[in-house]
C-alpha cells in the first residue's frame, strides 16, 4: 500500500488530462493506492509517497519478516519454515498473480 500526501495548495481530485478521467482523489491530504504506477506517477508530480517502494528488498528480510510480509499479502507459507523456503514460496506466490 502507498501513501501518497498531497501538495500543499494543489486541487483534492487531480485528473489526468491525456484521458480526462480522475487520476486520484486525496482525503483529507491523502490518498492510498496498491497501483506502484500511479503512486510514482504522483511522486513525479512533486507529492510525498510512503509505502511499499520503500520497504526492505524480500532477500534482505529475516523470517519474521518474511512471515508477517506474508500474512499482510494473504500468502499462504504452507510448510515453509526457513527463509529459504518461505522467500521461494512468497516469489512463486507473486509471479502467480
Amino acid at each position: 500500500m502507498f501513501r501518497v500526501t498531497k501538495k500543499p495548495k494543489t486541487p483534492n481530485i487531480l485528473w489526468d488530462t491525456s484521458s480526462n478521467y480522475p487520476l486520484c482523489k486525496f482525503v483529507k491530504g491523502v490518498f492510498e493506492t496498491n497501483d506502484e504506477a500511479l503512486a510514482s506517477k504522483l511522486k513525479d508530480l512533486g507529492h510525498t509517497v510512503e509505502g511499499e517502494a520503500d520497504a526492505k528488498p524480500l532477500d534482505e528480510m529475516k523470517v519474521d519478516e518474511l512471515k508477517a510480509y506474508a500474512a499482510e499479502h494473504n500468502i499462504d507459507l504452507g510448510e515453509a519454515k526457513n527463509k529459504a523456503d518461505i522467500l521461494k514460496t512468497i516469489q512463486e506466490t507473486e509471479v502467480k498473480e
